[in-house]
């Protein structure tokens, strides 16, 4: 599966695996830029709490409501959309890649598959987008039912 995928997804010359690595790498890397909406959620869920003057406890406070969604997650998932344009200067270089050299763009322009160039240039880039897209409303998924469902009853914002 791999040999086939070096040879047709990726331009010749250029290694598959090491463009999914970069690409699962960077994938990583969101991921964990997106663990800050924790942060936000747990400073703002602790704020809800203040401290008895007699038993030293903390309870929850009478008006205490959490702020909306939205403005917790803030810009934890903008890892995710940073990558998403990377890749489209992955899908340049592609391009790019066969106007060097020996001039395979030439080559390339005579196979009688008509989208050889562009599916070369595009595979990884749109495979890149598609695990960017996947693992943003994964992650987006499991913070809202974190805020959803680990926020104490009575806190959550009115959405009426």
């Amino acid at each position: 599966m791999k040999d086939w995928c070096e040879r047709n997804l990726t331009p010749p010359g250029v290694s598959f695996g090491k463009e999914c690595a970069g690409v699962c790498a960077g994938a990583v890397l969101a991921a964990l830029y997106s663990l800050r909406f924790f942060l936000s959620y747990f400073s703002a869920r602790a704020a809800l709490y203040e401290t008895d003057s007699l038993t030293r406890e903390a309870v929850l406070r009478e008006d205490a409501v959490l702020p909306a969604f939205s403005e917790l997650l803030g810009t934890s998932l903008r890892g995710f959309s940073v990558l998403a344009f990377l890749l489209l200067f992955v899908a340049a270089y592609h391009y790019a890649y066969h106007f060097r050299g020996s001039r395979s763009i030439l080559l390339m322009r005579r196979l009688p598959q008509r989208f050889e160039l562009h599916r070369r240039c595009l595979a990884v880039p749109a495979l890149g987008l598609l695990l960017c897209l996947a693992a943003a409303l994964l992650l987006l998924g499991l913070y809202f039912l974190v805020y959803r469902f680990a926020t104490p009853a009575g806190c959550l914002p009115d959405f009426s």
